[in-house]
């Protein structure tokens, strides 16, 4: 049986369309602002905002040394407040998030 290039796009499509309804994938997002104090110039948030890059489900992060304060966007799936809490105090700073 010889199958067209349009059937068989239609045929992967129907099967992606089915997989992806059998798992849906929820991505949810937050943004956070921490204070951040200990930093001594702006060598340190360079240094914490590769820190929380490299955190899993980190998706942006911006670390200021003049107002001693990181905004880190993230996807709540893989990572949480606390999380980021520790890897900031692991980087060596005192950290707080700034509640709304």
């Amino acid at each position: 049986m010889k199958l067209k290039l349009g059937m068989i796009t239609a045929l992967a499509s129907a099967a992606l369309t089915t997989l992806a309804a059998d798992k849906p994938v929820v991505t949810a997002t937050a943004t956070n602002r921490f204070t951040s104090t200990g930093m001594h110039c702006d060598c340190c948030a360079g240094g914490l905002t590769a820190e929380l890059k490299a955190t899993r489900g980190v998706a942006a992060a911006e670390v200021t040394f003049s107002n001693q304060l990181a905004v880190v966007a993230y996807d709540t799936n893989k990572v949480n407040t606390t999380q980021l809490t520790k890897v900031i105090k692991e980087a060596g700073f005192a950290a707080k998030e700034v509640k709304p």
